[in-house]
C-alpha cells in the first residue's frame, strides 16, 4: 500500500480590521440593513454636528444636502480638527470623547465615523471616498482594501481649504447604490425633519436634489445638557467608573503622564471644590495617590472603585431631571401647528422623576393632523430622533409603542401626530446598533 502523504497545516494571522469593511460587519455596528444606510450618515453625522456646536457653546446652524452621488453636512461649529480627522482613520481603535463616560450623550459608540468611512466602499465594493473640510483643510479620505493584507487601505491626503467656520462632510454616494439613495427620500426627509422636534435650538435646512427647505430655531437660547459638562456620580455604576479609569489609565500612558486621584474626582460635577475632594480623598485612604493605585498593572481594583464611587456619591447631590433638557410644551405645540395639526386636539405630557441617582424625563405630543393620510410617529433618546422606533419593549410587559398607541386608537393609517422622547444619562439597549431602547417603566 502506497504511503498516504500529511499535510503540516500552517495556522495564519489575519487582520481582523477587515471585518469593518464587510456588510455583515456595519450591520451589526450601525444596527440597520444596507437600504437604511442614507439615513443613517444622516443620524450620525447630525448627531456630531449638534454635539460639537453644543460643547462650544454655539447655536447650531447645520445644511444638509443630498445629490445624486453625495450626501453633505455642513455645521456652524469650532471645526474638526485635524488630529481627530487622523484619529478616525486608525481602525484597530475606537475614537470617542462619549464612549467612557455615563452622561446624556446622542451617541457614545466611538465608531460612528468609522461606518461612515467605511460604508461607500461597502456599497460600490472597488472603492469609496469622504471629503471633510475644517480648520482650513480639506481632508480628501479614498478607501479601499489590501487584498492581501487583509486590513483597510486608506489614502489620506490634505490641502489648504477656505473652510474656517464650521466643519462639512461629503460622504460620496456610489452610482451602484443610486437606487437605495432615491428609495430613501421619504424617510430621510422625516428623519431630517424629526431633529427640529426634538431640538428646540436647531436652524435646519435640507436640500434634496435641488429642492430646498428650512426649519428655524424656535428657542435659539434652549438650555440643556452640554456634551462638555461634568458627568455625575450618581449616573455610575462600579462597572462603569471602572470603565472610565481604565479609559484614562491607558490614555495618561500614551501621553506620558500620571494623573492623581484628585485629579480624576476633580472633573465630575459636585467635586470640583477642595473641601469636598479632600472629603473623598480622605475616606477612601486615597490622598495624593495615583489614579494608577486602582489598578495593579493588569486588572481594576474593583472594591477599591467601589469605594471611590461611594464616597464620590457621598458628597454630591443627584442631578434634577429638568437639568437634562426639556424640550418643552411650547416647542412641540408650535411643531404641530406648522404642520398643519387641528390645535383643539392638541396633548402634552411630561413625566420626570430620579430613580437610584439616574434622573429622567419622557415627553409625549399628540395632535390629529388631517393633511396626513397615515400616522406620523416621531420617537427619539436624548435628543436624537430614531431610524426605527426605539421603544420597541415598553413597561413591564414589553410591548411596543406601535401595539400601545393600536389600543389608544391611534393605529398607522390614523391622521395624527404621535412624538416620544426619553432624555437619561444612562439608557439600556438591547442591541449593539442601539437602535432599541429597553423602557421597563
Amino acid at each position: 500500500m502506497a504511503a498516504v502523504s500529511t499535510l503540516e497545516r500552517t495556522t495564519f494571522r489575519t487582520s481582523r480590521l477587515l471585518e469593518f469593511c464587510s456588510r455583515k460587519e456595519l450591520v451589526a455596528q450601525t444596527g440597520h440593513e444596507p437600504d437604511a444606510w442614507p439615513l443613517v450618515v444622516l443620524k450620525e453625522l447630525l448627531d456630531n454636528a449638534l454635539d460639537a456646536c453644543e460643547e462650544a457653546g454655539i447655536v447650531p446652524e447645520i445644511a444638509v444636502r443630498v445629490e445624486p452621488r453625495a450626501i453633505t453636512v455642513v455645521d456652524n461649529g469650532p471645526g474638526m480638527p485635524p488630529e481627530t480627522v487622523t484619529d478616525i482613520l486608525d481602525f484597530s481603535s475606537r475614537v470617542s470623547s462619549r464612549e467612557a463616560y455615563v452622561a446624556p450623550d446622542r451617541g457614545a459608540q466611538g465608531n460612528a465615523l468609522k461606518t461612515i468611512l467605511a460604508m461607500p466602499f461597502v456599497l460600490d465594493g472597488q472603492a469609496g471616498r469622504v471629503e471633510i473640510c475644517a480648520r482650513g483643510l480639506r481632508h480628501q479620505i479614498e478607501f479601499a482594501v489590501d487584498a492581501l493584507r487583509q486590513a483597510p487601505l486608506i489614502r489620506h491626503h490634505h490641502e489648504e481649504h477656505d473652510v474656517r467656520i464650521g466643519t462639512s462632510i461629503t460622504v460620496a454616494w456610489p452610482e451602484s447604490a443610486g437606487s437605495m439613495l432615491a428609495d430613501a427620500e421619504q424617510r430621510f426627509l422625516q428623519v431630517a425633519d424629526d431633529y427640529t422636534w426634538l431640538n428646540p435650538h436647531l436652524a435646519l435646512s435640507v436640500t434634496w436634489f435641488g429642492e430646498r427647505s428650512a426649519v428655524r430655531a424656535t428657542d435659539p437660547e434652549w438650555p440643556k445638557w452640554r456634551p462638555s459638562d461634568p458627568t455625575c456620580p450618581h449616573w455610575y455604576t462600579p462597572q462603569h467608573l471602572e470603565h472610565l479609569i481604565a479609559a484614562y489609565l491607558t490614555h495618561d500612558v500614551e501621553l506620558g503622564r500620571e494623573r492623581t486621584v484628585r485629579e480624576f474626582v476633580s472633573e465630575f460635577r459636585g467635586l470640583s471644590g477642595s473641601l469636598k475632594q479632600k472629603a473623598v480623598l480622605a475616606a477612601t485612604g486615597l490622598q495624593r495617590a495615583p489614579l494608577a493605585r486602582l489598578c495593579d498593572g493588569r486588572t481594576i481594583d474593583r472594591s477599591a472603585v467601589e469605594a471611590l464611587l461611594d464616597a464620590m456619591v457621598a458628597c454630591t447631590r443627584p442631578v434634577k431631571p429638568e437639568a437634562l433638557g426639556i424640550i418643552g410644551k411650547d416647542h412641540l405645540q408650535c411643531r404641530l401647528e406648522a404642520a398643519g395639526c387641528e390645535m383643539a386636539t392638541f396633548q402634552y405630557k411630561q413625566v420626570k422623576s430620579t430613580t437610584a441617582g439616574l434622573p429622567w424625563v419622557i415627553e409625549a405630543a399628540f395632535a390629529w393632523c388631517p393633511d396626513l393620510t397615515t400616522r406620523r410617529l416621531i420617537t427619539g433618546v436624548n435628543w436624537s430622533p430614531g431610524i426605527l422606533n426605539p421603544f420597541r419593549a415598553v413597561g413591564p410587559s414589553r410591548q411596543s409603542l406601535d401595539t400601545v398607541l393600536s389600543q389608544q386608537r391611534a393605529d398607522r393609517d390614523e391622521p395624527v401626530i404621535v412624538l416620544l422622547h426619553l432624555a437619561c444619562p444612562r439608557v439600556e439597549y438591547t442591541d449593539r446598533g442601539k437602535s432599541a431602547v429597553v423602557m421597563t417603566r
